[in-house]
């Protein structure tokens, strides 16, 4: 029990240090009442690099994978983020398919025998994946929330795998095969739950300081203008059909006229690069506690987990250059073979030179224990997962985005170790 309350008491400290700042974050009152709308059409060419691993068991045999894979390859993606005052809907679809590669080990275990091998695969993979997360409010600050994740993969790969083979008889002999094979695999994710609080994104609140700031220096604005000529900037973008598309010059026109007719500014000029760099990831200020329910399915092992979590998010707009992002999460996991809990906290900042670019790092630290019944608690695994992160626009159309992480663990319980990147760059459509 001594574990347990070790890491039940450190989701309840950070809980307790950062609740009551957290729910009076300055603006939050005034953005919750605003609208974020915006729908994305991307288009492009992602890499990923990983660790993997998965296991199949039946009561006569075992397969075992444990891999490095890397994957190249075209996306496509609709992305969609829906916040009103009474509404916080999140959804988005990707498709993906490209060359693989990957290296690691290969174990397939029976009564008869046992293969145990290194392989290397090559290969080509399709993705899809499908997402869906909202939040209904009963008020400003309580609601309920549903979320789905659906996602499958399908491969055909070459296989060449070199080893020893050992049979019922102890007798061990080389074994070296080169074969094709092809894999689906699939999973489903689904939670429910309970909340209070908000988190609000504040593209529009910084898109409307960063311009007045540039274009109006030495004068000192006021909350409640920024958020006029925030709630403009809205207006105007959530008018956008992204298949469609639309014209920057003419969105540019209403704000100048906007900012002249309404809050008596000399015209900006025509600077449309500006306008242009406005479409940055979404920024979020404000807190939220919520706890409900969940399970995740798996057609490899673990195939069926379940359980209940609760978890605390802040974020906060430091200024308009600086973000910092925490979070926690507390979960007990129940499967077949064994229960675990696991706690998830994650503290990072979020730099902002211009709008046209973001940079991220954080630390992630992840302490986790298997539970066996109340009177069999195992030892507290700690994990480490140090990350960078990097956007940037690099014009009003293309976008790069790169995440790199790297897991420090005590042992492979929880999570494999090593490295873990992501490189994205596509053409968005908004």
């Amino acid at each position: 029990m001594k574990n347990s309350g070790l890491l039940t008491g450190s989701f309840l400290l950070v809980l307790f240090f950062f609740s009551e700042k957290g729910f009076s974050q300055p603006h939050s009152d005034s953005i919750s009442q605003s609208f974020f709308i915006k729908k994305e059409l991307n288009t492009g060419v992602v890499f990923s690099f990983g660790a993997e691993r998965e296991e199949l068991r039946t009561d006569k045999t075992r397969n075992f994978e444990e891999i490095k894979k890397g994957f190249a390859g075209f996306r496509w993606e609709n992305r969609n983020w829906i916040f009103l005052p009474y509404r916080q809907e999140t959804w988005n679809i990707s498709l993906g398919a490209g060359p693989i590669y990957g290296k690691g080990d290969w174990i397939d275990s029976a009564k008869v025998q046992v293969i145990d091998t290194e392989q290397k695969m090559t290969g080509i993979q399709g993705n899809v994946q499908a997402n869906y997360l909202a939040r209904f409010y009963f008020d400003q600050k309580n609601y309920t929330l549903v979320g789905v994740n659906a996602w499958g993969r399908y491969g055909m790969f070459r296989r060449n795998a070199e080893g020893f083979q050992t049979d019922s008889n102890q007798v061990t002999i080389p074994y070296n095969e080169k074969t094709e094979h092809s894999k689906l695999r699939y999973g489903f994710q689904a939670k429910a739950g309970w909340g209070m609080g908000r988190l609000n994104i504040v593209n529009h609140y910084m898109t409307a300081e960063w311009l007045l700031e540039k274009h109006y220096p030495g004068r000192l604005f006021s909350v409640e203008e920024i958020m006029k000529v925030a709630r403009e900037i809205g207006r105007i973008k959530h008018q956008r059909n992204a298949s469609a598309g639309n014209s920057l010059e003419n969105e540019w026109e209403q704000l100048s006229e906007y900012l002249k007719t309404q809050l008596f500014l000399k015209n900006p000029g025509s600077v449309v690069s500006d306008w242009g760099s406005t479409e940055f990831r979404p920024r979020l200020d404000g807190s939220r506690f919520e706890f409900g329910p969940f399970f995740n399915y798996f057609n490899r092992e673990p195939d069926f987990v379940y359980g209940g979590y609760i978890k605390f998010e802040n974020h906060k707009y430091c200024s308009l250059n600086r973000n910092r992002n925490l979070s926690a999460r507390l979960s007990y996991n129940g499967y077949k073979r064994k229960d675990w809990i696991l706690l998830e906290t994650d503290l990072g900042w979020s730099f902002y030179p211009n709008l046209k670019t973001e940079y991220g790092f954080g630390l992630k630290y992840m302490p986790g224990m298997v539970v066996d019944g109340f009177d069999d608690i195992g030892p507290v695994r700690h994990n480490f997962v140090p990350y960078l992160e990097y956007f940037s626009q690099v014009n009003t159309k293309y976008r790069i985005e790169t995440a790199l992480a790297w897991r420090i663990v005590s042992n492979d319980q929880f999570m494999l170790p090593g490295p873990e990147l992501n490189v994205s760059v596509y053409r968005s459509r908004y």
